[in-house]
């Protein structure tokens, strides 16, 4: 694998954790035709209220390096069981056979498994969505208009595709969002290659993270933790993070969730510089070490889990206690 497909693929995971969820899908989908008119028509004539996942597609599909999501819903110009795909395509960055790529989704993808058996054309009429959060301007669609019609002697696409650059999605349309961790996922993704556009944002997203309950709140803080590494400057993550702190952690409480958090980053970054095993020991033992507070089952229970996380026994662990 490439250093630059190695990089690109960083963003799979936080798309798929944030967008696999349909009302997610949703409500980026909303905040990008405020700014897309193209993706706007397009969506006309789908109810996107039934928006479901098309079984099996996230992970297997996503391995192979193909669709990132894909979805189904009801048409609101067909018969009662009409219906289409919605097809989500990531990239970072400029790939000339973008379109290439989604016209064999279609095919692999798109399957209409309700189909009768005689039907001619087993498959979904598929509406594609190009998500794009790449540091420079790029149009596909406006590149195959000036040099792919002949392809097709003059025709469109055998399929619809949409152009979403998360650079025109507002911040002040996501601080308005009722859906915090689906407005949260498009800002972070439109600044991972901004600091100081993700500086400016990080009320914003401090405000959203506040919505969301404390587990729900710990968890997406550490996978905007995980994905921005890649991307912004490490001194600038550590000060967005810090600035997302629970608000267990503002009254002076550490859950569970917050110090194997600490625990797992310390070792990790002790690890990169001292070894993985010393990293791991350092780690266990800060993290350890700011439960002490907290009552003999909690410790334990972390103890647990930062046992399974790092697959070592429980017992090496205790041994390690301050």
């Amino acid at each position: 694998m490439t250093k630059k497909n190695t990089k690109r693929r960083k963003h799979d995971p936080f798309l798929k954790y944030i967008y696999s969820v349909p009302k997610n899908t949703r409500t980026l989908l909303l905040l990008a035709q405020r700014r897309t008119p193209a993706l706007r028509k397009m969506l006309s004539d789908v109810d996107m209220d039934t928006l479901e996942p098309i079984p099996g597609t996230f992970s297997t599909v996503g391995e192979r390096g193909e669709a990132d999501l894909a979805f189904k819903a009801k048409s609101l110009t067909g018969g009662p069981d009409a219906f289409v795909g919605i097809l989500l395509e990531h990239k970072s960055v400029k790939e000339n056979d973008v379109l290439s790529q989604i016209y064999h989704y279609v095919f692999e993808v798109m399957l209409n498994k309700n189909a009768k058996s005689n039907i001619s054309w087993p498959r979904l009429p598929t509406k594609a969505i190009i998500i794009y959060n790449g540091k420079t301007d790029w149009d596909p669609i406006a590149d195959f208009k000036k040099k792919g019609y002949a392809l097709f002697n003059g025709n469109n696409l055998p399929f619809e595709c949409v152009m979403v650059n998360l650079a025109n999605i507002l911040d002040s349309d996501c601080k308005g969002s009722e859906n915090p961790e689906a407005a949260i996922g498009a800002l972070v993704m439109k600044h991972a290659y901004d600091p100081d556009g993700l500086r400016n944002a990080g009320e914003i997203i401090k405000e959203l993270l506040n919505k969301l309950d404390n587990n729900a709140r710990t968890t997406l803080a550490k996978k905007i933790e995980l994905y921005l590494k890649w991307y912004i400057d490490q001194d600038l993550v550590k000060e967005m993070i810090m600035a997302f702190k629970s608000i267990g952690q503002r009254m002076g409480f550490v859950s569970i969730a917050d110090a194997e958090m600490k625990a797992e980053a310390s070792g990790f970054r002790k690890g990169k510089k001292e070894g993985k095993e010393e990293g791991l020991a350092q780690g266990v033992q800060k993290g350890i070490k700011k439960e002490q507070a907290n009552s003999e089952k909690n410790m334990n229970l972390l103890v647990k889990r930062i046992a399974k996380k790092f697959k070592v026994p429980e017992e090496e662990l205790l041994a390690l206690k301050p």
